[in-house]
């Protein structure tokens, strides 16, 4: 019961993922990211060790049509599932399984592909791919994020969601944005209030990770003249 975002940015390197649910804490059960490598997720009736045996192969080297057909061939509920991998070479596979909640579907787009289930209708999936493909002068975080909005825009679910998440990484091993909306009864506004804020602070901890260094963020927001709280 989810609508994803994923995609990659050949300029900058960063590769993410964003989605929105009808359940709560939807962070860290559905989708894997690997730096510089590709990302995943299994969705509509997530299944933990699904995902954790598509992870399995993708490390082990299989390409995403490979991950799919394997996962079709373990999981006896897989034409209720949606999955989907895309490579930053660009290869991309999706399922839609035919007894995923509907409304289903996916597209695949130029380095993304955008999916959902239990949708209010086709026009959530497609203003999700108008808004990735409308935003491409945007960093990568924010495209993924005006994507997921596009989706609530357009009806989301009928349900309402009530967790989003928002998570990119560069080729390191640390995300760069790792953000996330637990339990809201309108969770993909309450993630933009907290990329808004916390924006500025997505580089300046990736240079104190690389620099070794421990630095105060409110000293570097005061130094740019940010908001040192998210409710200034």
């Amino acid at each position: 019961m989810t609508f994803s975002v994923l995609a990659f940015c050949p300029t900058s390197g960063k590769i993410g993922i964003a989605q929105a649910t009808g359940t709560p804490a939807v962070a860290n059960r559905t989708f894997r990211i690997f730096p510089g490598r590709g990302v995943l997720t299994v969705q509509a009736g997530h299944n933990f060790y699904l995902r954790e045996l598509a992870a399995s192969l993708y490390e082990a080297g299989y390409g995403p049509e490979r991950i799919l057909k394997s996962l079709a061939a373990a999981d006896p509920h897989f034409e209720q599932r949606q999955a989907a991998v895309l490579n930053v070479s660009g290869e991309a596979a999706v399922h839609t399984g035919p007894k995923a909640f509907t409304w289903h579907g996916h597209r695949i787009g130029t380095s993304y592909v955008v999916a959902g289930n239990a949708l209010a209708g086709p026009q959530v999936v497609e203003n999700m791919a108008a808004a990735f493909e409308g935003s491409a002068g945007e960093e990568l975080e924010e495209r993924l994020l005006r994507t997921i909005e596009a989706g609530r825009d357009a009806g989301g679910q009928p349900v309402g969601q009530r967790s989003a998440v928002l998570q990119v990484y560069t080729d390191k091993r640390y995300p760069l944005v790792d953000l996330r909306v637990d339990v809201n009864l309108e969770p993909v506004g309450e993630l933009r209030k907290s990329f808004d804020w916390y924006r500025p602070l997505a580089a300046h901890f990736a240079d104190c990770y690389e620099a070794g260094v421990v630095a105060k963020y409110r000293d570097h927001l005061n130094a740019i003249g940010w908001p040192t709280s998210p409710s200034a």
